[in-house]
């Protein structure tokens, strides 16, 4: 069985194809991956969400729990087919058969082969192996016989892949030499595989056991057993010449320029192949022998090239009563079609009758239009139309993939370039932008397109360059930022498969050195696209691209610490020209804690008006990072730390601006020197087309003084339903260098809100996950000394009286004390936190349910949330209930669900109430509910219009079926 072509990869651009053909694949688009059954334990989630307008009119959105099913190995197989033949007493007959296996796994079969006890019995019977089809055994070694081990009454056992892998073989029986019509008239013999009783999915099996019947009929006319194969017969070619050879597999033929006439020669570079009908007279008596062969699609019959055994070297006549014919046999073709008879087939006489044809352009690489059988008479009979009943084996070609691949700096273009790997720097091989600066990057979308017929990978290389030395190179996906990984482990980035016709995008960003000259160029290398699958040296498998800038540009923006700036901004400490530079150009003190303010000037060297992005970061990457608790902002010139802020700065063309950026290190910096980068961006295209940038290199020199000092925070609020509770999550954060003592955490409620029925309850969130979890503990004495920079991490849980009116308000203040446990006289302040709630009346909360339905009825109501499984073609049945838990009605409740990755809306019978309602004004009821996607990909149930009472649910069912064979 062929692998099913895949559509293009997550990340990968797919509208080749439409509007277009090319080499023998139809104008089509695109859109997904194939359908395929899902592989054994493949995990199918899926989460619903629900949009609601709450009572103080705001949009919510909520989302429900997750469940998940997994999909189970399943096992099936056929067995085919039943046999019926004639022969003469002391004859051998072979009857072929194929067990499948349709399964989604590798499984063993028990194969054997039993008569009735009857009394009437074959001579000998032998199974053979018929790897190749041809209906007749490989070699001369049985893999059972009813005269030695082991017996075919026992059996043997095999192992057969899943998803349409196949064993073929074939029976041989011998009929007795002593047999009669009158005591051995007919036998039948009973082929039978079973499912291996160790197999790990036998439960799963429809059936675990499949027969075929093999009838042998005595007889003293005229019986003819026929087979195809690809093979050269044993006599010459027509006109006394040499066959082809009779290949069992190859690639299509070009689309044009072959020869289908054995006069006019055979074209070289097109792809031929032979076929030969074995006929051999098993019965008693001689006879007519008829034989209809339909050719394939993938397949032309070459005129004049059937020869006849009995006629070595001479071509039969293609038309009606051909002369050409001779004597014993009458032929001809037509429309694709081949019809012999011959006459006078004497018993135990063979012979052969071969064709030579063309393997088409068109021929399909999963084989479906190159797998052949004929038809024949299986008694005497000189007419094929009417009794050539009985079919051959089935002899299959297997069309071996072709390989192409056009890299190119346009989509769509799908010409293949003379010159594969050193194309011309001319479109549609050459992806130009205009500038890169010194010390930056430029990016190039290239196209890459599988013009092969069949799925394949290509590998991305860099070749030939002239870009400057400490150039490198990144290869991304269609998004610029997703890299290019290596899929097939042969340590080469690559695109991961694409289906034939797919077109894909690679992004190549050069990163150019900050040592590269300004003013030069152009600068260019060569990408190139390799076909992972073709291992030939033909250059259809790989194809070239040049890259190109065309100059390395200067700072058109110069950042600097004053007007005119100091020495050069790649050597010491200078920041004149583009940077940064290797040292800081000015270095700030200032203690931990404490803002510092470094001076910018920004220059704008270029022609027009530009307006600058501001930006810092603790390494010249950019967007970039900040040491954890250090932070920078901007402000107008003159501007100290405090003063408003501002994230960019026009500036004139020709003329300089200055900005103050003020540098805060945290408290608890221990570090003595960090280096800050400072960067300017242009936000609008310069004159050249580009984004001009300069970065430089400042520093800021920390002194740290003995603090102790923390703070709990945040200062929270939330909402909750009358008698309800809500948990908020305090951070309790020692902020200094010195530790915190033991710590006294107190909670204190409003004298009216402990009246009223309010309390509160203090926990240490011991997993940071901001619930209280089983692990969670409940605070009862002083928490441990806490150290510089360390935290505990604090829940309050309120509890709110189910008498609390709407809208009122209750305050809770959390209290730190230190209780200064080393006697040192140092104490961490006393701080604080309050948490803030108000009551409401309108919540609504989401559950998620499913339940397997394996005969997919669509009856069955789900009921748990708990991850299950299910096998191919089950189906499985959601449920989503919104419900308002609110003391308040909710408006415009929708419940919106899709369907999962490796399942199918269309399999399943969908449940008979699929949406529904309780207290909503107006209710809902089935046509309520909606799908959308072609296929079907989600599913809605509610109202844009509608009032949802405390207590009142929406409910939405759908199901689904898990994708099978």
């Amino acid at each position: 069985m062929k692998t099913p072509l895949l559509s293009a990869p997550t990340g990968w651009r797919v509208p080749l194809l439409v509007g277009m053909a090319f080499a023998g694949i139809a104008a089509v688009l695109v859109t997904g991956y194939a359908v395929a059954v899902p592989a054994a334990n493949t995990r199918i989630g899926n989460q619903a969400s629900a949009s609601y307008i709450d009572p103080n009119g705001q949009s919510q959105i909520a989302t429900s729990n997750l469940v998940e099913t997994i999909v189970q190995q399943v096992g099936a197989f056929t067995l085919t087919p039943d046999n019926t033949k004639s022969a003469a007493a002391g004859n051998v007959v072979y009857m072929a058969h194929t067990l499948t296996n349709t399964g989604n796994g590798t499984d063993s079969f028990d194969l054997s082969v039993a008569e009735p006890a009857d009394g009437i019995e074959f001579s000998r019977i032998e199974v053979f192996a018929d790897a190749n089809g041809d209906g007749l055994p490989d070699s001369t070694t049985p893999l059972c016989s009813s005269a030695g081990a082991p017996l075919c009454t026992a059996g043997f056992t095999t192992s057969v892949g899943g998803n349409g892998g196949d064993f073929k073989f074939v029976v041989a029986y011998t009929v007795p030499g002593t047999a009669t019509l009158a005591t051995w008239p007919t036998n039948v013999a009973t082929v039978t595989a079973d499912v291996n009783a160790g197999s790990p999915v036998l439960a799963t099996y429809p059936t675990a056991t499949a027969t075929n019947d093999d009838t042998v009929n005595l007889t003293d006319q005229a019986a003819f057993s026929v087979t195809k194969s690809l093979q050269q017969p044993a006599v010459a070619a027509a006109g006394g010449g040499a066959w082809p050879t009779a290949l069992t597999s190859g690639r299509a033929s070009p689309a044009a320029g072959c020869s289908t006439t054995w006069g006019s020669g055979l074209t070289p570079g097109c792809t031929y192949t032979v076929y030969t009908l074995r006929y051999s007279n098993t019965g008693g008596a001689a006879g007519d022998l008829s034989v209809a062969d339909t050719l394939q699609t993938g397949f032309t019959y070459v005129a004049g090239s059937a020869v006849w055994s009995s006629a070595p070297g001479t071509g039969l006549g293609d038309a009606v009563g051909s002369a050409d014919d001779p004597a014993g046999i009458t032929y001809e073709s037509a429309a694709g079609t081949l019809r012999a008879t011959i006459a006078g087939v004497a018993p135990n006489v063979s012979g052969t009758l071969s064709f030579v044809v063309l393997v088409n352009s068109t021929a399909l690489v999963d084989d479906s239009n190159t797998n052949n059988a004929a038809d024949y008479s299986p008694e005497s009979c000189s007419d094929p139309l009417v009794c050539a009943n009985a079919t051959t084996n089935i002899a299959t070609f297997d069309v071996l993939a072709t390989y192409g691949v056009v890299a190119v700096d346009t989509s769509g273009v799908v010409a293949v370039d003379d010159v594969e790997d050193n194309p011309s720097m001319a479109s549609p091989n050459l992806v130009v932008e205009p500038t890169v600066v010194a010390g930056g990057s430029v990016a190039f979308t290239t196209y890459v397109a599988n013009t092969g017929n069949a799925s394949d990978t290509f590998n991305i290389t860099l070749g030939s360059s002239n870009f400057p030395v400490g150039t490198t190179f990144s290869l991304f996906k269609a998004d610029g930022v997703t890299p290019v990984l290596d899929t097939n482990g042969d340590g080469i980035s690559d695109t991961g498969p694409l289906a034939a016709g797919v077109e894909g995008i690679v992004v190549v960003r050069a990163n150019v050195p900050a040592s590269a000259t300004v003013g030069s160029g152009p600068y260019s290398a060569m990408m190139t696209a390799d076909s992972v699958g073709d291992t030939s040296t033909a250059v259809t498998g790989d194809d070239s691209v040049w890259v190109q800038v065309t100059q390395v540009v200067g700072s058109l923006v110069d950042l600097t610490n004053t007007a005119a700036g100091t020495g050069s901004g790649t050597v010491g400490g200078g920041d004149l020209g583009p940077g940064p530079s290797p040292m800081a150009t000015t270095t700030n003190t200032t203690p931990a804690g404490t803002g510092t303010t470094f001076t910018l000037f920004i220059a704008n060297n270029d022609s027009v008006a530009n307006t600058y992005s501001l930006a810092a970061s603790q390494s010249p990457a950019f967007p970039g990072s900040l040491p954890s608790g250090w932070t920078v902002t901007f402000h107008a010139a003159g501007g100290v730390c405090g003063n408003p802020t501002i994230v960019s700065i026009a500036v004139a063309a020709g003329a300089q601006a200055q900005v103050a950026a003020c540098v805060t290190p945290p408290a608890t910096a221990t570090i003595a020197t960090q280096n800050i980068y400072f960067q300017a961006r242009a936000l609008a295209a310069a004159s050249n087309g580009g984004f001009p940038v300069d970065t430089k290199l400042d520093a800021v020199n920390v002194t740290v003084p003995d603090v102790w000092a923390w703070m709990l925070v945040p200062d929270n609020t939330g909402q909750v339903a009358p008698g309800g509770s809500i948990v908020y999550a305090h951070t309790l954060s020692n902020t200094g260098n010195q530790q915190c003592g033991t710590t006294t955490l107190t909670t204190m409620l409003s004298a009216a809100d402990t009246a009223a029925g309010w309390t509160a309850v203090t926990y240490v969130d011991v997993n940071g996950d901001g619930q209280i979890d089983a692990g969670d503990t409940l605070i009862t004495a002083p928490l441990p000394t806490l150290a510089g920079g360390a935290q505990t991490k604090i829940l309050i849980k309120v509890f709110a009286p189910g008498g609390a009116t709407v809208g009122s308000i209750s305050t809770i203040t959390v209290t730190a004390t230190d209780a200064d446990t080393d006697g040192d006289g140092n104490v961490c302040p006393v701080v604080s936190a309050t948490d803030t709630t108000t009551v409401i009346t309108g919540q609504v909360r989401l559950l998620k349910t499913q339940a397997l339905d394996t005969n997919c009825d669509g009856t069955e109501e789900p009921v748990s949330s708990a991850p299950m499984g299910a096998q191919p073609g089950h189906c499985i049945v959601y449920k989503v209930i919104a419900t308002n838990e609110g003391a308040a009605p909710v408006a415009n409740v929708s419940i919106n669900d899709a369907v999962p990755v490796y399942t199918n809306y269309a399999g399943a019978t969908q449940p008979a109430a699929q949406c529904g309602s309780t207290g909503l004004t107006p209710a809902l009821s089935n046509p309520d509910y909606a799908t959308s996607g072609l296929p079907v990909a989600a599913v809605s149930c509610g109202s844009a219009s509608s009032t949802l009472s405390p207590g009142g649910t929406v409910t939405l069912r759908f199901s689904v079926q898990v994708d099978s064979l």
